[in-house]
């Protein structure tokens, strides 16, 4: 296999993963074992892909040409063979712990969940490897229609209006923002596709360049930059699996990527230079709304909601470093969102295992459970840690590189914010997860005589240890994500 049909491997099949575990939806072994099996090969097209990527090889799959210089296209590149390796081995361990949480839920029509979150990954890795802004603006709509029967699984009102609601404001926003900045950047540069260093800096006068980095940045809604972020509080509705795929895997982390790659490939530092008064608006809206979802995060007993706030907060934190306009931004930005997967996966698979096993879905009555579930509360302290920013866990990098970075462009007050987000971080997970590992068990924890199965407990357990990752390899992910801040020449 070449790198070229690496890329095509690699967003081909999650897509018949989906189909195959529709045409094996009975027996539920079956289905299982054809959804894990699926995930195992993506991982290890995963890494094959980022291995090539790391030896420098290139590759470009373009599907079709609608218009002149414009291509339907995909490109092998270091961010997106990132993302795909996050995506291929978090994703192997979401699939064995869905297998697990379904049967331990019953949960209706598990084999139409399954084949949607292997839909959703599909898209968050077109729009990883999307060559220009019109194959991100394709995958993004994809995404948005991948995920929405994730969210209306339930098929209940309050499930149904939860849908309605997603489906409007990330179509609208795409649609209505970052659409017509598409066709506005085509005008401009005559080109689409994504350059390091950029490919507006000096065409755009810096009214155009202001209002087109606006426009992407609330078009690209699935960053849940306030107010678009009304998509995430409403997509609570779904099952638990279906908010791990959205939060830590696919939705939220694509709509970092696409923040990302806008900053990156279409501004660049001399476009982002040009649209000063943007930049510094928003970064003060990331920055701000960072702290308030911290914030409103202690303030929410349901476990859910209250990590549907921490992952917003964290999301926001990748989009303030991509438009910090140095590479020590990028990267700082590459490192959190690296982190919101790993973490936001362990978290939620963990308070997945606790709702299935022991039905509780309150803060308060975490309380003594890691005595009578110490593997998966350890991984959800583990994975805390890490969102706070505490060393050596992923978030921890992340953290300190935006901090640096804010502080080494005079945005002190921005390196503050990130200190106080973290601090508030600290006051809603903190506690929780102490009071699990350190309260009196509870007498009738399990709503099941025989607990969690290994299928729900391991996956949590190995979450927790890649929130270690960075601490090996952040040395190395640096270089090896050098060419994406480095203009071309």
């Amino acid at each position: 296999m070449n790198a070229e049909l690496g890329l095509l491997a690699i967003l081909v099949l999650p897509v018949a993963q989906a189909a195959l575990v529709l045409a094996c939806a009975r027996p539920p072994g079956l289905r299982d074992a054809a959804y894990i099996l699926s995930a195992c090969a993506i991982a290890g097209v995963a890494f094959f892909v980022f291995n090539e990527t790391a030896h420098g090889a290139q590759a470009r799959v373009v599907l079709a040409r609608p218009l002149p210089n414009v291509d339907l296209a995909f490109a092998l590149e270091p961010l997106g063979a990132m993302v795909a390796l996050l995506i291929g081995g978090l994703g192997l361990l979401h699939a064995i712990h869905s297998a697990g949480f379904v049967r331990a839920t019953h949960e209706k029509s598990p084999a139409r969940l399954m084949a949607f979150m292997a839909l959703t990954s599909a898209c968050a890795l077109a729009v990883a490897f999307s060559a220009n802004l019109f194959t991100m603006f394709v995958a993004m709509q994809a995404l948005t229609l991948a995920a929405f029967p994730l969210v209306e699984h339930r098929g209940d009102e309050a499930a149904g209006a939860a849908g309605r609601l997603f489906l409007a404001v990330l179509l609208a926003s795409s649609i209505g923002l970052f659409l017509p900045a598409m066709v506005w950047t085509y005008a401009i540069a005559g080109v689409l596709d994504f350059r390091p260093g950029g490919v507006l800096g000096g065409l755009a006068d810096p009214v155009s360049a202001n209002l087109l980095l606006v426009m992407f940045v609330f078009g690209i809604a699935a960053a849940a930059v306030p107010p678009m972020h009304r998509w995430l509080m409403a997509s609570r509705e779904a099952p638990s699996p279906a908010l791990t795929s959205m939060y830590a895997l696919t939705v939220l982390p694509a709509g970092c990527i696409g923040v990302f790659k806008v900053a990156a490939f279409v501004f660049g530092a001399s476009g982002l230079a040009d649209a000063r008064l943007a930049t510094q608006a928003l970064i003060v809206l990331a920055g701000a709304s960072m702290c308030v979802a911290a914030l409103v995060a202690l303030s929410k007993q349901d476990v859910h909601e209250r990590l549907a706030y921490t992952c917003l907060a964290q999301a926001l934190a990748a989009v303030l470093g991509a438009l910090l306009t140095i590479p020590a931004g990028l990267f700082a930005s590459a490192l959190q969102i690296t982190a919101l997967m790993c973490s936001a996966a362990t978290l939620l698979m963990a308070s997945g295992t606790i709702a299935a096993v022991t039905g509780r879905t309150q803060a308060g009555a975490y309380a003594g459970l890691g005595r009578v579930m110490p593997w998966t509360l350890a991984g959800f302290a583990l994975a805390s840690a890490s969102m706070v920013g505490m060393p050596p866990f992923a978030g921890a990098w992340a953290k300190l590189w935006l901090i640096a970075s804010s502080s080494s462009v005079g945005l002190v007050w921005a390196a503050v914010l990130v200190g106080l987000a973290a601090i508030l971080t600290f006051a809603h997970l903190g506690p929780m997860a102490a009071n699990a590992l350190s309260g009196r068990a509870p007498p009738d924890a399990f709503i099941r005589p025989d607990g969690a199965s290994f299928l729900l407990v391991a996956p949590v357990a190995l979450g927790a240890v890649a929130t270690l990752s960075l601490l090996v390899f952040a040395s190395a992910l640096s270089e090896f994500l050098k060419p994406v801040w480095t203009p071309m020449p």
